[in-house]
């Protein structure tokens, strides 16, 4: 049997796979460190100033990364919870892009954009629809 197969519970439902649940707090402390990570590269100072930078991705790269970054910290948000609660994470992701953006802009280096919250939210929106989509067909 593999590692995503899931056995009847004795009441008749399906138990939740243990390669997805086995791995609860493996997950949940990934999602602290992606957290961390993309905290970090949102402060770090663009292009072009000096000391530490980060490269000039153009704009079109730089919503996709960050749609892909929500993505990956909300699945795994999602992911590193018992009981998740979709709303809660979705709003904890989100709000944590938003108050990034307006450090961003509160610290002069780099400008808020709502564009950037706009890739995470919806980044966030499909991490969380992905991983629920993954359970509902590995649990039936």
């Amino acid at each position: 049997m593999s590692a995503l197969s899931s056995q009847p519970t004795p009441n008749g439902r399906v138990a939740v796979p243990d390669a997805l649940r086995a791995g609860r707090r493996t997950w949940g402390i990934a999602a602290i460190l992606v957290a961390l990570l993309i905290g970090v590269v949102s402060m770090l100072p663009p292009r072009g100033t000096p000391g530490m930078e980060i490269a000039d991705l153009g704009e079109l790269r730089a919503t996709i990364g960050h749609g892909l970054a929500y993505a990956l910290l909300a699945a795994l948000a999602v992911l590193g919870q018992r009981q998740p609660r979709i709303a809660a994470t979705l709003a904890g992701v989100i709000g944590y892009g938003v108050i990034l953006e307006v450090l961003q802009g509160v610290f002069g280096l780099r400008t808020f954009q709502w564009t950037d919250i706009a890739a995470n939210a919806l980044g966030a929106l499909v991490g969380v629809l992905s991983v629920i989509l993954v359970r509902r067909s590995v649990i039936r």
